[in-house]
C-alpha cells in the first residue's frame, strides 16, 4: 500500500488480518488451545450495545459540524446521496428514498461486511492481547496500552497511504487518531472483559468504520476546514473517546473489572 498510496479493498482485507494471524500463530508457537481464546457469542445485548455506541458517538460528533457549519461543512453532500441513490434504483435523478434504503443497508448488511475485516484485528487486539496484558496490568493500563498499540499499527497507512485526511499536518493528524485510538482502547477493553467475548469488540470496530468512514463523514458536504473537525483525524472524535473513555472506567471500577 505504502508503495501505490492508496489502501485497497484486498490489501487492507490483509492488513487487518495481521494481528488474528499473529495471535493464531503465537498460540501454537506457545502451545496453547486456539480454542481457548474468547469466541463465545455472549448475551445478546452487549452485541446490540457495541452496534449502538459507534452510531451514538458518531451522531455526537457530527450533528455540531453541521448545526455549527464548522469548517464550513454542512449536511447532505449531494455526491454521497446521488452514489447511493443509484445503487439502489440505478442511473437517473437522486431519489431520498433509495438513499435511505441504502443507507438503512449499510447500517444492517454493511457491519456485517465490515465484520469481515474487523474480526482480523480482534482477534489479536482483544481475542489475545488485551488478556495477556490483563495478567500484569491494571484494567486502564491494558485500555490504554492496547489502544495505543493499535493507535500505532496504523501509523503507515496514515503517513504512506491515502488512509489520512487528504490535506493538512500529517502530524496533527497523528496525534489526533493516537488520542482517539488510544482513548477507546478503554471502551474496547470494558467490552470483551465485561462479556468474556471478543465478538462485542468486533461489532464496535465493524461500526465505528462502517458508521464514521461510509455514512457520517461521506455525508458531510466539505467546506475548506471541514477535516480540522471530521473522521478520524479531526479534533471532534478524540473528545468523544475521551469521553466515552472516562465513562468506562469508572464503570469497570464500580463492576469490579479494575
Amino acid at each position: 500500500m505504502g508503495r501505490i498510496g492508496v489502501t485497497t479493498r484486498f490489501l487492507v482485507m490483509g492488513v487487518m488480518w495481521c494481528p488474528g494471524v499473529a495471535a493464531i500463530l503465537a498460540s501454537l508457537i506457545l502451545r496453547r488451545d486456539v480454542r481457548a481464546m474468547p469466541w463465545r457469542w455472549g448475551q445478546t445485548r452487549w452485541i446490540v450495545a457495541a452496534w449502538l455506541l459507534p452510531a451514538g458517538y458518531g451522531l455526537a460528533v457530527y450533528l455540531p459540524v453541521w448545526l455549527l457549519s464548522l469548517g464550513g461543512s454542512s449536511f447532505g453532500n449531494p455526491d454521497t446521496l446521488a452514489q447511493w441513490s443509484q445503487e439502489v434504483l440505478g442511473k437517473g435523478p437522486t431519489s431520498l428514498a433509495g438513499a435511505v434504503f441504502y443507507l438503512f443497508l449499510l447500517a444492517t448488511l454493511g457491519v456485517i461486511s465490515s465484520a469481515a475485516n474487523a474480526l482480523g484485528e480482534e482477534i489479536g487486539w482483544r481475542g489475545f492481547l488485551v488478556w495477556e496484558m490483563r495478567k500484569v496490568m491494571p484494567f486502564w493500563q491494558v485500555g490504554l496500552g492496547s489502544g495505543l498499540i493499535w493507535s500505532v499499527w496504523h501509523y503507515p497507512g496514515i503517513l504512506f497511504t491515502n488512509y489520512n485526511a487528504g490535506t493538512g499536518s500529517h502530524a496533527l493528524q497523528l496525534v489526533l487518531f493516537t488520542a482517539s485510538v488510544t482513548s477507546m482502547g478503554i471502551v474496547f477493553a470494558y467490552f470483551v472483559f465485561r462479556t468474556g467475548s471478543l465478538w462485542p469488540a468486533v461489532i464496535l470496530h465493524a461500526n465505528h468504520n462502517c458508521f464514521i468512514q461510509r455514512v457520517y463523514t461521506p455525508l458531510t458536504k466539505a467546506g475548506p476546514g471541514t477535516h480540522l473537525y471530521v473522521d478520524e483525524f479531526g479534533l471532534l472524535l478524540p473528545v468523544a473517546g475521551i469521553v466515552l473513555a472516562v465513562y468506562f472506567i469508572r464503570r469497570a471500577r464500580a463492576e469490579g473489572l479494575a
